[in-house]
């Protein structure tokens, strides 16, 4: 019988033993698969953040928040500089309106509270477009001088991608059609949840918007009562309708890199001077990085944990068997065994024990990664909702323009869209540490070993 197959045997030797070793090496070794997935999932997530949400910068007309300010809107050729800037890979342009009684023949659905009236206290003369300033408003309900109170209003946002509309910072939730093209100058419109519920509409239903007829193409819900009581038209249609071609009033710039947005932001600032504002999501997203970053800290530690775990367990369970079987060794040494091969049998039980316990644990930490990231996730999100009040819309102004950064939620939805990653990579790093975990156990046995002399041992010496 060779040394292997003594050492087998050897490990097995004492089944009740040999069961709970087995049981505490395969829940730690479970505790480094469900780690190392973890952190693949969390490291697969920052950079999906890097390259997204630290890329994203807007640009917006100086003086224009919303439908405030006094500025002026974006020209077509301030957006094509914008594009042709270099390391800008990509654009979306919107334009933001208001549609009153005389504009459209839809209801709006969005109701006015003492907010919307002070708000809307600036009244169209005769449906116009042109401002006036109206008498004050008594907010109770009373005016000085008879004339009727601000009605509510209906917003059509024009873009080129109709994601910008999007209150979770990814794709819109189309619950029902399709979506329009943004980029074409067609008479088809997304509808909102809460208007098209209030005027009856489903896909395929038309209504009109500056006497132009349009079809409903699908309808949304964002979950957000503003947005979802808007529509969303292509850009070039509401310029044309509103009489302001190559009009933008926000510009959602995406960089080719996150290490190039500096550059951007300085190269759009000296191209288009004073006439905008130029605001970067880069330090959002390095909040969002810092969060992942956290769960991956943490895996990491948990991973490191659980090997010197398993590995103490190994190295005491290999101290009490060298210990209980000094004779056994000392006998073998006289016969003509070797350090080498006393050694190498019993880092052969070392490693049975290991790859046994591996093998389950890696079946146990797979089943329970996706629960022990969703644990470290939850954790972190709490310390970071308390950590962080609520983050700033995009829009700002009110709340009357829409929430163009797509960016704005990459801390909470980078969070919520980690899942832990099983890859070969996971599985051939456990089975390495699992062959370390066996090789540092074993460590100290075998020096022991080494220092075993037949003779002591065969008269009963020490």
């Amino acid at each position: 019988m060779n040394v292997f197959s003594r050492g087998i045997r050897g490990a097995i030797r004492s089944p009740i033993r040999a069961g709970a070793i087995v049981i505490m090496l395969a829940i730690s070794i479970g505790l480094i698969i469900a780690m190392l997935a973890a952190k693949a999932g969390v490291e697969t997530k920052i950079n999906q953040v890097k390259e997204t949400a630290a890329t994203g910068i807007t640009v917006r007309p100086a003086g224009i928040m919303g439908f405030m300010g006094g500025g002026d809107p974006l020209t077509s050729e301030q957006v094509a500089t914008v594009s042709k800037t270099t390391h800008v890979s990509s654009t979306v342009s919107t334009l933001t309106d208001q549609l009153g009684t005389d504009d459209t023949n839809l209801t709006a659905s969005l109701e006015l509270g003492s907010f919307g009236q002070r708000i809307q206290r600036f009244e169209s003369s005769e449906g116009s477009g042109s401002t006036m300033m109206a008498p004050p408003v008594d907010i109770e309900g009373s005016s000085d001088d008879a004339r009727p109170a601000p009605t509510p209003r209906t917003t059509v946002t024009g873009t080129t991608n109709s994601n910008s509309v999007a209150t979770d910072g990814g794709d819109l939730n189309i619950t029902s059609g399709s979506d329009i093209d943004g980029n074409s100058s067609n008479y088809e419109a997304l509808v909102g949840s809460n208007l098209a519920e209030k005027n009856s509409l489903k896909v395929g239903s038309t209504f009109t918007v500056y006497s132009q007829t349009f079809t409903v193409k699908g309808i949304f819900n964002t979950e957000n009562q503003f947005q979802d009581s808007g529509m969303i038209i292509p850009l070039a249609t509401l310029q044309k309708l509103t009489e302001q071609e190559g009009a933008v009033t926000s510009l959602v710039v995406t960089a080719d890199s996150s290490d190039n947005v500096a550059t951007v932001v300085s190269s759009l600032k000296s191209a288009l001077g004073n006439k905008v504002d130029i605001t970067s999501e880069q330090e959002r997203a390095e909040d969002s990085v810092a969060s992942l970053a956290s769960i991956s800290n943490l895996a990491t530690s948990g991973v490191v944990g659980a090997t010197i775990a398993s590995g103490v367990i190994v190295l005491l369970t290999m101290t009490m068997i060298v210990r209980e079987r000094r004779r056994e060794i000392g006998v073998i040494k006289a016969i003509g065994g070797t350090n080498v091969k006393v050694i190498t049998q019993f880092i052969t039980e070392a490693l049975t024990l290991t790859i046994i316990g591996g093998a389950l644990g890696m079946a146990i930490g797979i089943a329970v990664s996706g629960s022990i990231t969703q644990g470290l996730v939850d954790a972190q999100s709490n310390s970071s909702s308390q950590q962080s009040g609520p983050m700033r819309m995009a829009g700002g102004g009110g709340g009357a323009e829409p929430r163009l950064m797509q960016f704005g939620g990459a801390a909470q939805r980078g969070l919520e869209a980690i899942t832990s990653t099983i890859t070969p990579a996971t599985i051939a790093t456990g089975a390495g540490l699992t062959l370390l975990i066996a090789v540092i156990g074993s460590a100290v046995p075998a020096w022991a070993i080494a220092r075993i002399r037949p003779a002591e041992v065969l008269r009963g010496g020490e």
